[in-house]
């Protein structure tokens, strides 16, 4: 396996689509950077108010929601439409990322085997998909590496540092857990959309091809190095783009009127937000690309178990290597020259002739 030619050909191809970015990343990004800035600007907000900072009376959630609350009761006329607009917008978050990655990586496979398939395509099998791929993502979530830190960060907040020293062990055997099991599971994704297979048995066959092909721990590696860059860029961008916000609302309020530096601080957020949203698109295509090239050379590769028989020409290889590597008997030696010297007789008999 090339694992070069395979990243050279994934950075190929999702620039050559640009198309694919726009629909099955950069709209998908924006619901899931959406979702990531509010969950991260609420936990930052969480922490500010805890006992490590502030050691507020209220707690954070019981702020938040009085603090919705007093919004609702002096802008009551805003209150339908922004409670619509939030009911379409959790839908979408809840539906379109899963049908996204299933259309994305049915169109990428599609066009890997030489079929023409593009974004209507990707889109038509992909959402055959949806069912089982969301089961799996719900599944899979509870021992993520991100839910086991919001879980710490819950602990030492609400528990003191005693509970969470004391719980620590657990964390980190949790953590130590999800990493293996994430590299176990990692063409899970492609098991239910490309071959259409059961949940629980494509978390099966990615385990075993995962440990069958372990002489590709060195691609594997460097794809989860891609996927944790991906993160990282992700993670960056999501902390970034509220400490911009927070940080530009509060100066400008600190020097003109409030409602000039909330206007600013949503501009410019709002800028942010396309960008990062943009970025992570991109990422995201290329992540899936890799591992959907990764995944079908995998699988088209014949395994052949210990019962079956192959041709000379096929054991040749292996039985020279065994030779190299576990030395023969005396004995066995002393055969195969015996051997050796009579057909040499032979085939010098025959020559003359």
């Amino acid at each position: 396996m090339d694992y070069r030619q395979i990243i050279a050909e994934s950075w190929s191809y999702t620039q050559k689509n640009k198309r694919l970015i726009l629909w099955y990343g950069f709209f998908q990004s924006i619901l899931t950077t959406t979702v990531g800035v509010g969950y991260i600007a609420y936990q930052i907000f969480a922490f500010k108010t805890s006992w490590i900072f502030d050691n507020a009376e209220q707690s954070s959630l019981h702020q938040v929601v009085y603090f919705l609350w007093d919004f609702i009761k002096e802008h009551v006329s805003w209150t339908v439409p922004l409670v619509i607009a939030a009911i379409i917008f959790g839908i979408l978050y809840f539906l379109y990322p899963t049908v996204a990655k299933a259309s994305a990586i049915q169109m990428i496979a599609r066009n890997k085997n030489h079929q023409q398939a593009g974004v209507g395509t990707g889109f038509r099998y992909g959402i055959m998909s949806f069912l089982p791929l969301f089961e799996y993502h719900m599944l899979i979530t509870t021992f993520s590496f991100f839910s086991i830190l919001i879980e710490m960060s819950f602990v030492v907040r609400n528990l003191g540092p005693v509970i969470f020293q004391f719980m620590l062990p657990v964390f980190i055997v949790f953590m130590v857990v999800s990493i293996m099991l994430t590299l176990l599971f990692t063409f899970s994704d492609f098991f239910i959309v490309i071959d259409d297979k059961p949940v629980f048995e494509s978390m099966k066959a990615s385990a075993k091809l995962v440990i069958a092909h372990w002489q590709s721990t060195f691609l594997i590696t460097i794809l989860m190095i891609i996927i944790g860059v991906r993160i990282v860029i992700q993670a960056l961008i999501v902390f970034l783009i509220p400490a911009i916000v927070i940080l530009v609302s509060g100066y400008i309020a600190t020097i003109a009127l409030q409602v000039t530096g909330v206007i600013v601080g949503f501009v410019i957020g709002f800028i942010a937000l396309i960008l990062a949203s943009y970025l992570n698109g991109i990422v995201d295509i290329f992540s899936y690309s890799v591992w959907t090239f990764t995944f079908l050379e995998l699988t088209s590769e014949k395994e052949v178990s210990a019962r079956e028989s192959v041709s000379v020409r096929d054991v040749a290889p292996a039985e020279e290597s065994v030779d190299e590597n576990l030395p023969m008997p005396t004995h066995d030696h002393e055969k195969m020259a015996q051997e050796q010297s009579h057909e040499d007789q032979q085939y010098g008999g025959h020559k003359n002739l």
